[in-house]
């Protein structure tokens, strides 16, 4: 039990780090963000043998965002590892992920998967939802002024009825 609060305590510093060089929150907003989204998550520190525990994946991810650690700067690697777990409904990592393809950091700039990951993020954890607002506001706006009314609902129902993968197939 120890071991593990240490590695959630360790991995909301880690968090805040990240939000604070991309200048999103207020210091004391990012430790609360970074300790709901993981007591929020659907997986915590373990998973089975075959697999890395989601949080050794999500400090990867970090580590290549920020290049640290003894590992090479790496949006791509950092934004491949966040998809992972955003797959797996993660929330902190569908925000991370959220806000790479909203500045085209480490993948293409997109709109519309910006928009996806950010929007299952605030479904997934209230916290993340206040501060993810104005993000979404401006997406919406955008996809709006660009999507026929049909496409449009047809992204709100991509999202609505999206699953994590752990859902759609089952890991023995």
């Amino acid at each position: 039990m120890w071991l593990q609060s240490t590695a959630v305590f360790s991995l909301a510093i880690t968090f805040c780090a990240v939000c604070e060089s991309a200048e999103v929150l207020s210091a004391s907003a990012h430790h609360n963000l970074a300790m709901a989204s993981l007591q929020s998550s659907p997986q915590t520190a373990l998973s089975n043998n075959n697999q890395k525990a989601p949080m050794v994946i999500y400090q990867q991810a970090l580590n290549h965002l920020l290049g640290r650690n003894g590992v090479d700067k790496s949006a791509k690697k950092a934004a491949d590892l966040f998809k992972t777990l955003a797959s797996q409904n993660w929330s902190s990592a569908q925000h991370m992920l959220g806000n790479m393809y909203y500045s085209g950091k480490g993948v293409e700039k997109n709109d519309l998967l910006a928009y996806k990951w950010l929007s299952l993020a605030a479904k997934n954890n209230i916290q993340l939802a206040e501060a993810i607002q104005v993000k979404r506001k401006i997406l919406h706006k955008k996809l709006r002024a660009n999507l026929s009314d049909q496409s449009f609902d047809k992204v709100e129902t991509w999202i609505a009825e999206w699953e994590p993968e752990s859902s759609r197939t089952q890991v023995n």
